[in-house]
């Protein structure tokens, strides 16, 4: 392959994937900046680039021997779950976030933070990192043959950390001469990579008090369910009856990919014959297989931490979409998970990111609430409500406000989904609705004019929305 100069990351890594049909080895020349190139490719395959890559260059790498003769962006190997990357050249920030297997070596300087949320695998820099080193690290290891400019082991939890330049001491770590075992492993490594180690100095760094992982608080869901009703259908709305009436319950997420998610009922759920998950969580080892899934999540909700390392600006969570599309060659529908919060804006960066919708989670802000800021984008994005419980009549409120399906963070049985569908269907043909889109919060009532006030729905008795609503 040549002449790549002007073509698009995927058709690279389209071109690629079909040499790797045939062959375990590749070339590609005059590479230019494009994102995402390499990612995830045929295991037990070799790449060599020339030229300079972009963001996120051989991201979810799982078993490719990757190298790149020039500089590469932001985000080299993010993700990556196993193989071997190289780039005789410099890199960007983020370079190894969230790998958890693997190697990856830089031979030049990491112009800004490196190793953060690395879950295993090792990263060697030959030379200085300008930025921070290990935030929030939990194992594997890094060697600097050169100086760290920022700080060292942020919220660290484990790992080994081996410097061979300056660097501040702080309060998180503990510095010490390395051992003879570890210098006899990095000597070995040096020379395996052309490195002279003879004018180096090491020293061996470690978490000084190891970060205990706080146990996850069980999320709560606020809803205003109980001071909502719904409307049975009765002269001015025929009743439907399934197996008399025509019902569409069916929902598509990801309509434009090469394999959407099409559902009978609208709802994912989780345990017996659930789609597959490729989960992507904050601060999180990935423990997933994009190749056997069905459904990408990125989520966005606070683990320890509460944002993701690799996203420095709301922008950048466009990155994270393409580096998943191109890891599985478009074929895998794309939801973001976030709290429900700013919804309006929220979700407009969203929707420019190119993912395929969102999962709301009402743990501050009554769920029924964010659908209603959510409404704008029904038409652009799949909007799934999440909830615990398992509630045909909860379901239709939800869809009734906006939501496009629900998705049930706990799991059931198949004996569960299936009467949920049944009752499902009923309640939605009582309301006189043959297409779960037309619901709307004319099917709905309530006796609180807080609520009528919070999402619109008329107020049952006087049957009309409040005077804010009619504007």
């Amino acid at each position: 392959m040549s002449d790549s100069e002007s073509w698009t990351s995927g058709l690279i890594n389209e071109q690629l994937r079909k040499r790797f049909e045939n062959h375990d080895t590749a070339k590609v020349t005059n590479l230019a900046s494009q994102a995402c190139i390499a990612a995830n490719m045929p295991q037990k395959t070799n790449i060599v680039f020339e030229g300079k890559a972009g963001d996120n260059f051989g991201g979810l790498n799982n078993g490719s021997k990757i190298i790149l003769n020039g500089d590469a962006g932001r985000f080299v190997g993010n993700g990556m779950k196993g193989g071997e990357i190289v780039i005789n050249g410099n890199c960007d920030d983020g370079v190894a976030h969230s790998m958890s297997n693997g190697s990856i070596v830089i031979q030049g300087t990491v112009e800004g933070d490196a190793g953060s949320s690395m879950k295993g695998g090792s990263l060697l820099i030959s030379g200085s990192v300008r930025g921070d080193l290990a935030t929030c690290m939990s194992q594997g290891s890094i060697t600097v043959c050169g100086d760290v400019l920022g700080d060292i082991g942020r919220l660290m939890e484990s790992g080994k950390i081996f410097i061979g330049g300056d660097f501040d001491e702080n309060d998180n770590i503990e510095s010490k001469n390395i051992s003879p075992s570890d210098w006899k492993k990095i000597k070995s490594e040096l020379k395996q990579n052309g490195i002279d180690s003879s004018d180096l100095n090491f020293k061996s760094i470690s978490a000084k008090i190891p970060l205990k992982k706080e146990k996850e608080e069980k999320l709560g869901y606020i809803s205003l369910d109980e001071e909502i009703i719904s409307v049975p259908a009765s002269l001015t709305r025929r009743p439907r009856t399934p197996g008399l009436d025509e019902l569409n319950l069916s929902l598509t997420i990801g309509s434009k990919k090469e394999e959407p998610l099409n559902l009978t009922i609208p709802l994912l759920w989780q345990g017996n014959n659930a789609p597959r998950y490729f989960n992507w969580r904050i601060n999180e080892r990935i423990e997933d297989d994009i190749n056997s899934s069905n459904l990408a999540i990125i989520d966005l909700t606070g683990t320890n931490i509460t944002r993701r390392l690799d996203m420095k600006r709301p922008t950048d969570l466009s990155y994270i979409v393409e580096l998943i599309n191109q890891s599985s060659a478009n074929k895998l529908p794309i939801l973001v998970r976030i709290y429900a919060g700013d919804v309006d804006n929220d979700l407009g960066v969203i929707e420019k990111s190119g993912a395929d919708g969102v999962i709301l989670v009402g743990n501050k802000m009554p769920i029924e609430a964010a659908l209603v800021s959510s409404r704008n984008y029904r038409k652009q994005m799949v909007i799934l409500a999440e909830t615990n419980e398992l509630s045909h009549e909860t379901s239709v409120k939800l869809l009734a406000l906006g939501a496009s399906g629900i998705f049930l963070k706990n799991k059931c049985t198949g004996s569960e989904l299936k009467e949920f569908g049944i009752k499902l269907s009923k309640e939605i043909g009582i309301l006189g609705v043959g297409n779960i889109s037309d619901l709307g919060t004319e099917h709905l009532r309530t006796s609180s004019q807080k609520v009528a006030s919070m999402t619109g729905i008329p107020i049952a008795g006087y049957d009309s929305v409040l005077p804010m609503w009619r504007h």
